[in-house]
């Protein structure tokens, strides 16, 4: 008896699945037809970049001149500068992103967090508006989930790299594959690992100190190829 319930069961399921198939199909076809004409408003939002296909870049956000956002990127109430590339499905949040950046495939920046001092770190518990769709409560916690983030000109941010809520990234500075950034880094510091922390400094503090003073990320490219030997040679 068992053995002809189950086989009934599994000729229901699939009798189901058949008759779905045609409202499957026009459901993908719906959803082709959102993702392309999304891809299609990038194109014409953003004429001085290459924003790649797959790409969500919310109202709030704003995308400068000559960047690339490379496939499947997320991108929410940020700022990305010129000259600033974006790696493969990099989820961006909260941040503003400096000139001549360089971020790699899958990097993470502004996850948001939760509160560790209450009774539970569930988000049913200070967001009306949750991941679940439950309403318990009448109005939102003033917990505040997203800090903003800072991210300076000349970044170099490896594969995988986490950045927090909240941080602050200085200029020149690189962050190695794979790390977790909890903390402020200071300019032209190279830091790895999880939490992230200080492995060296690309330069010594006499041509830290110049680069900086001189601002050139804030020159056209013309006045920096002219003066690219000579950024080369500061000691």
């Amino acid at each position: 008896m068992l053995l002809v319930t189950t086989k009934y069961n599994m000729n229901l399921s699939l009798v189901i699945r058949v008759f779905l198939i045609p409202i499957g199909f026009i459901f993908k076809l719906l959803i082709l037809a959102k993702d392309g004409s999304r891809d299609i408003h990038n194109k014409i939002r953003f004429r001085g970049s290459i924003i790649d296909i797959g790409c969500c870049i919310n109202d709030k956000s704003k995308i400068s001149q000559n960047t690339h956002l490379l496939n499947d990127c997320i991108i929410n109430n940020s700022q990305i500068d010129s000259f600033t590339y974006v790696g493969n499905k990099c989820l961006i949040q909260n941040a503003k992103i400096g000139k001549f950046c360089s971020i790699a495939n899958e990097v993470l920046i502004g996850l948001g967090k939760h509160p560790i001092e209450h009774f539970s770190t569930s988000p049913l518990f200070y967001r009306i508006n949750n991941p679940l769709k439950i309403k318990l409560i009448e109005s939102n916690s003033d917990f505040n989930e997203y800090l903003p983030i800072d991210i300076g000109n000349d970044v170099w941010i490896g594969t995988r790299a986490i950045i927090m809520d909240g941080v602050t990234i200085g200029n020149g500075a690189i962050i190695a594959a794979n790390s977790v950034v909890t903390k402020d880094v200071l300019p032209y510091a190279i830091v790895g690992g999880i939490p992230a922390k200080i492995i060296k400094y690309r330069f010594n503090s006499n041509k830290i100190e110049i680069l900086q003073s001189l601002h050139w990320w804030k020159w056209d490219l013309r006045k920096i190829e002219s003066n690219f030997e000579l950024l080369n040679d500061i000691k």
